[in-house]
C-alpha cells in the first residue's frame, strides 16, 4: 500500500531546529565550562535556567499529579482519557528538569551529593522527592508500552508488583527524610498492610492501576512542588517583598496546580492540530473550569498576604519589580478570570486555548520574577541571561515538545478508552 507522508508542520520544523541549536550550545557549555556561557555570578547564581527549566517546568509538570489524582483517586473518570497524557506530560517535565540541573551545576558529576547532603535543607528533600517522583512516573507510563508491543504477561507482572515496589520507594524517602528505623517501620507497615489487604480481598482493588502507585505519585510531586518556594524562604534579605512571603510555598503548590492544569488543556489541543487526534472537548472543558476557582483562591491568598504585611505601597511604585508585578498578576489572572466571564468563550477551543496560553504564561513570568526580577543583591552587577543560556533553555523546551509529539504517536497515550 502507498502511503502518502503529509507536509511537515512549521511549528514542528522550528522546534527541531531549536533543539539542534540548544543541544549544541549544551555541548559547547561542558566543552568551555559555564562561566564562558552563562551569566551567573557569585551574587546571582541562579537565572534562567533554574527560572525556567527548574521551577517552571516542574510547575508545569504538576498536571500529572492533579489528573491522575482526579481519575484514580477521586473518581473523576470523565477524565480519564486524559490521565496518561498528564502523566506523559509530568515525566518528560521531569526529564527536563533534570537536564536542566544537569546544565547549570558548575560540575554536575556532585549531583549524588544532593541525596547524602545537609537533609535539613530544602534541596535535600526536593532532590529525593523529584527522584523518586520520576520513577513512579516511570511506572506509570509502563501500560502504554506494554499495550502498543502486546506485551500481557509484562503488564500481568507490573500490575502486581509495582505495589510493592512503591513501598519500598515510600519507606526508603521517609528514612531518608527522618533518619529514624521506628517512623520508616511505621509507614511500611500501613503501606504493607494496605496492599496485603487488597491482595487477600478485604479491600476492593479498583481498576488496573495500582491506588498505591498513584497515591505516591500524588505525595511525592504534592511534597516539593510547595517545598520549591521554601527554597526562597532563606532569601529574606535579597528576594523583594512582593515575592518573599511565609506561605510562598502554598502560592508555589496553587500556582503549579492551576498551571499544570492549563497546560494539559494546551498539549491536547497542540496535539490535535499536530497529529490529527480528535480530541473530546468534554473533559477539557469540565477540567478548565476548575482553573477560575483555583485562580480566585490563588489571587486571596496572594494579594491579602502583601496587603497583611504592609507591603502594598510597593505595587504603586514606579520601577521594574512592581511593573512586572502587575505583569505576571495579569497575565496569569486577572486577563483570563475576565475571559472565562466572556459569555461562550470558553466553550470554544480558541478561547480554551487562549486562557490557558495566559494562566502558563503567568506561571512562567512569576517563577521568572521569583528567580530573576526580585533578587535583589546592592555589590554586584544585574543579572541579564547570555545568549547562551537563552539557546539553552528554548532547546531543552524544544526537545520536551518534541518527545511529547512522538511518545503520542507511537503509544496508545491519547486512545485510553
Amino acid at each position: 500500500m502507498n502511503r502518502t507522508s503529509s507536509p511537515t508542520p512549521p511549528g514542528l520544523i522550528l522546534l527541531r531546529g531549536l533543539a539542534f541549536l540548544g543541544l549544541a550550545a549544551i555541548i559547547y557549555r561542558f566543552w568551555v565550562g559555564i562561566g564562558a556561557v552563562a551569566n551567573l555570578s557569585d551574587g546571582y547564581p541562579w537565572g534562567l535556567w533554574v527560572a525556567i527549566d527548574i521551577l517552571a517546568g516542574v510547575a508545569l509538570a504538576a498536571g500529572g499529579f492533579v489528573v491522575a489524582g482526579l481519575v484514580y483517586i477521586f473518581g473523576g473518570k470523565q477524565f480519564a482519557g486524559l490521565a496518561r497524557p498528564a502523566v506523559l506530560t509530568a515525566f518528560l517535565g521531569y526529564l527536563m528538569f533534570v537536564l536542566g540541573l544537569v546544565v547549570d551545576m558548575g560540575r554536575p558529576w556532585h549531583m549524588f551529593y544532593i541525596f547524602i547532603g545537609n537533609h535539613q535543607s530544602p534541596l535535600y528533600e526536593i532532590g529525593w522527592c523529584a527522584f523518586l517522583y520520576t520513577l513512579v512516573l516511570a511506572l506509570e507510563l509502563l501500560p502504554p508500552v506494554f499495550e502498543r508491543f502486546s506485551m500481557d504477561r509484562a503488564y500481568k507482572i507490573w500490575q502486581r508488583t509495582s505495589p510493592w515496589l512503591v513501598v519500598a520507594l515510600l519507606s526508603l524517602f521517609t528514612w531518608a527524610m527522618t533518619f529514624s528505623l521506628a517512623w520508616t517501620l511505621a509507614v511500611a507497615s500501613i503501606l504493607l498492610g494496605w496492599e496485603l489487604m487488597m491482595e487477600i480481598g478485604v479491600m476492593g482493588r479498583k481498576g488496573q492501576t495500582p491506588v498505591l502507585l498513584i497515591a505516591a505519585g500524588v505525595m511525592l510531586s504534592f511534597l516539593h512542588q510547595s517545598s520549591l518556594g521554601s527554597l526562597y524562604l532563606m532569601t529574606p534579605h535579597t528576594l523583594n517583598p512582593l515575592w518573599h512571603s511565609p506561605i510562598l510555598p502554598v502560592l508555589f503548590l496553587v500556582s503549579a496546580i492551576v498551571a499544570g492544569i492549563a497546560m494539559i488543556i494546551l498539549e491536547s489541543l497542540a496535539v490535535e492540530s499536530i497529529l490529527g487526534h480528535k480530541t473530546p472537548l468534554e473533559p477539557l472543558f469540565a477540567l478548565a473550569y476548575k482553573i477560575p476557582i483555583l485562580l480566585i483562591v490563588y489571587a486571596a491568598l496572594k494579594i491579602g498576604d502583601i496587603l497583611l504585611r504592609g507591603q502594598g505601597g510597593i505595587l504603586l511604585t514606579p520601577h521594574v519589580p512592581a511593573a512586572m508585578w502587575w505583569v505576571e498578576m495579569s497575565l496569569g489572572v486577572f486577563l483570563p478570570l475576565a475571559l472565562y466571564v466572556a459569555p461562550g468563550l470558553i466553550s470554544k477551543r480558541a478561547g480554551l486555548a487562549v486562557v490557558s496560553v495566559l494562566v502558563v504564561a503567568g506561571l512562567v513570568v512569576n517563577r521568572v520574577n521569583v528567580a530573576i526580577v526580585g533578587v535583589e543583591v546592592q555589590r554586584w552587577h544585574t543579572y541579564y541571561p547570555s545568549f547562551f543560556e537563552i539557546f539553552i533553555t528554548l532547546g531543552i523546551l524544544s526537545m520536551g515538545l518534541l518527545a511529547y509529539t512522538w511518545a503520542t504517536s507511537q503509544l496508545p497515550i491519547h486512545d485510553q478508552e
